[in-house]
């Protein structure tokens, strides 16, 4: 499963994720400052899933389908946040979960899964 951590996220979480031998890219490292749509451009491209905070990204997914975790988590503590990632990458993983053209909101409760 390959990941697009949009800027809005800590690069502590993305180095850790590259430390658990997740194909991470990050929005910070090779396109900083790219509007939403380009970032589309290029999860689409290189079919990653895309991370962030941003709610704007729902809306990209409906227009777009891009397959996107929208985070809505209360603390933005990188250690809290990469837990519920990969709690979440996990559950992906064992419940065979395909999140191609799929969008998640992430909370502390629950996941919902759109798509």
């Amino acid at each position: 499963m390959k990941l697009l951590i949009d800027e809005n996220i800590s690069p502590e979480i993305t180095s850790r994720l590259r430390t658990l031998k997740h194909d991470v890219k990050s929005i910070r490292e090779c396109c900083k400052g790219y509007e939403d749509e380009k970032i589309v451009e290029v999860a689409l491209s290189e079919e990653r899933i895309i991370i962030t905070y941003d709610l704007d990204f729902g809306e990209l997914y409906r227009n777009f389908g891009v397959s996107s975790v929208i985070l809505r988590l209360r603390s933005k503590n990188p250690s809290v946040v990469l837990k519920f990632i990969v709690s979440f990458l996990n559950t992906l993983k064992e419940q065979k979960i395909d999140m191609h053209n799929k969008l998640a909101i992430v909370t502390e409760g629950k996941v919902r899964l759109i798509g």
